[in-house]
């Protein structure tokens, strides 16, 4: 039987960076203490690519999010020089499928893991984190483009963000927890 324990350390490592982010998020939001989650985020986003990279040495589809994820990088740095207009929808719409691309390569991959150690459980998980992910970004791409027709457009685009983000919650929640029970289940 093949051993995964640079999966499990990585998709943990993956799994404590999505907590402490959140956490880290809600700190920013405290005067004075903003600065501290701020940093954190960074970290824990440093840290989520490095378990990552240490998961993509056992599950093939992890080292792809991990090559797909410093492309985002790029994409975002360059969207947010791009400023607003045409260039900022157009890599704003490209970071979103990019991120889109990440979040399928690491749950179904991580679920065919899972399949293979008969958690069908983990798995099922991993295929509805991916579903409910994918209703989210395209959804949200579709806002974006709607966003960049004046007046209609913008209310559409409010009015339907409002719905994206609760679904993002929902879908970065299952995240979590599928990354949870996936490293459980390496480790064990």
């Amino acid at each position: 039987m093949y051993s995964y324990e640079n999966a499990a350390s990585g998709l943990k490592k993956m799994f404590t960076a999505q907590v402490g982010a959140i956490i880290c998020v809600v700190l920013m939001m405290i005067p004075f203490i903003g600065l501290i989650g701020l940093v954190g985020v960074f970290v824990f986003a440093i840290m989520s690519l490095i378990g990552l990279n240490s998961a993509g040495k056992d599950i093939e589809g992890c080292k792809t999010a991990f090559t797909l994820t410093i492309v985002q990088i790029v994409v975002r740095v360059i969207g947010n020089l791009a400023g607003t207009g045409v260039f900022a929808t157009v890599f704003s719409v490209v970071n979103d499928i990019l991120a889109l691309l990440i979040v399928r390569a690491v749950c179904l991959s991580v679920a065919e893991v899972m399949e293979n150690l008969n958690r069908q459980d983990v798995a099922d998980t991993g295929r509805s984190v991916w579903k409910i992910n994918l209703g989210c970004y395209v959804v949200d791409i579709v806002l974006t483009i709607f966003a960049v027709i004046p007046v209609l457009g913008t209310v559409l685009a409010v009015a339907g963000s409002v719905v994206t983000v609760i679904l993002s919650l929902v879908a970065g929640i299952m995240y979590i927890i599928f990354l949870s029970k996936s490293f459980k289940a390496l480790e064990n």
